[in-house]
């Protein structure tokens, strides 16, 4: 198998990642207070953005392989069933999924928000496509390695993730 041919394969698993976000996500927005349920710049609880496959494992909430290849592969974790974190072999977790319930960005974004709101909360967002779904990406505050993209459908979030910016073996380059 070609290095591009992988390459693209992983970057198909993180746009169905979000599109199956955007597809399943929910249009009404929850509020949520507590900690708890924030998807903030370096991750999610103890999952974080470059944290190693054995670290993250380590937590107790990565389960078992569902997709990917050996370079970048997609698994199960303990917040939601569906979409998949997303862990390179050799740089780490990739993409962590703003699936768990009531997940939010530290600036109080999450499933429900509107367009307008996300382009409030991060004035840098840029609109885009994935896959067909209605994109918004930004850098997020305070640390630059990472950024938030957002699923929009039917003009509501309806899926986000936190990504590291450079996907190395994780997209296609």
């Amino acid at each position: 198998m070609s290095t591009t041919y992988v390459r693209a394969a992983t970057a198909v698993l993180g746009a169905v990642a979000i599109a199956l976000a955007a597809a399943s996500g929910s249009a009404s927005a929850t509020v949520s207070t507590g900690t708890d349920t924030v998807l903030g710049p370096d991750g999610f609880g103890p999952l974080k953005v470059g944290m190693s496959l054995s670290d993250a494992i380590a937590t107790g909430k990565v389960g078992d392989p569902v997709g990917g290849h050996d370079l970048c592969r997609g698994y199960k974790w303990a917040y939601s069933s569906g979409p998949v974190l997303i862990i390179s072999k050799k740089y780490g977790v990739y993409s962590i999924p703003g699936t768990a319930p009531g997940a939010r960005t530290p600036e109080g974004i999450g499933v429900g928000a509107t367009p307008e709101q996300v382009k409030l909360a991060y004035p840098n967002a840029r609109e885009g496509k994935q896959n067909g779904t209605d994109i918004l990406t930004v850098t997020t505050p305070g640390n630059p390695a990472n950024r938030y993209l957002f699923g929009v459908r039917d003009g509501k979030v309806s899926g986000f993730a936190l990504q590291a910016v450079n996907a190395r073996d994780c997209a296609a380059g």
